[in-house]
């Protein structure tokens, strides 16, 4: 009976807006049009009843923060601007899973947050740590970047991790900052991409330390 491999599962599900990612082939992979549009375009935004505008702050032209609350992913985070959302299904070591997806824009960056569900769990809190680890190398790999820093964080009782990175989508140097949790079975996803001279880190970590996960 084959071993499941949850942490190469893990590295697979870095957010495929992106790269592609299957098992066979996770070195061939290459940064999607929808990665790079995300730098350059704004995305059509659509209306969605999960999200409740609070009008908080108004950073640029865009930016009007709001409160998301996601009652199927079981969490809620703020974005600067309508998300738009999206799912896919995911080749991986323990089968096909289902990415769920959203996407918010403001100021020529994006903001993404992405959960899927595992069949199994990792017990051992040394190996969940570790998959997370080679997921945020799996992520900064579809950048051609560098991570330049990353610790172990707790939100709450669920282990995550939080990095911070540099590398080129195209021909444009980016920063790509965020954090990944495993609570039980679900892998959340969150980070933030843009030009290394249009995204604030101000509002980055606004909207990962907003980021939190419902019971």
């Amino acid at each position: 009976m084959k071993k499941y491999n949850l942490a190469a599962s893990l590295v697979c599900l870095t957010l495929t807006t992106i790269s592609a990612c299957t098992p066979s082939a996770p070195e061939t992979s290459t940064p999607s049009v929808t990665a790079s549009s995300q730098l350059t375009e704004a995305p059509k935004s659509t209306a969605n009843p999960d999200v409740k505008s609070t009008d908080k702050s108004v950073m640029g032209e865009a930016a009007i923060w709001q409160d998301y609350n996601s009652e199927a992913g079981k969490f809620s985070v703020q974005v600067p601007s309508k998300p738009q959302e999206q799912s896919q299904e995911q080749a991986t070591d323990v089968g096909t899973i289902k990415l769920n997806m959203l996407i918010s824009e403001a100021n020529d960056s994006g903001y993404f947050i992405g959960y899927a569900d595992f069949p199994s769990k990792l017990a051992n809190p040394e190996d969940i740590q570790k998959g997370l680890a080679d997921s945020v190398k799996g992520s900064v790999a579809n950048i051609k970047g560098e991570v330049e820093s990353e610790k172990e964080y707790l939100l709450g009782e669920v282990p995550c991790r939080d990095f911070e990175a540099i590398g080129k989508v195209q021909s444009t140097d980016v920063l790509m900052k965020g954090r990944f949790c495993l609570a039980d079975k679900r892998l959340y996803q969150l980070f933030a991409l843009g030009s290394q001279a249009n995204l604030s880190k101000t509002d980055v970590d606004r909207f990962i330390n907003s980021f939190k996960i419902n019971s």
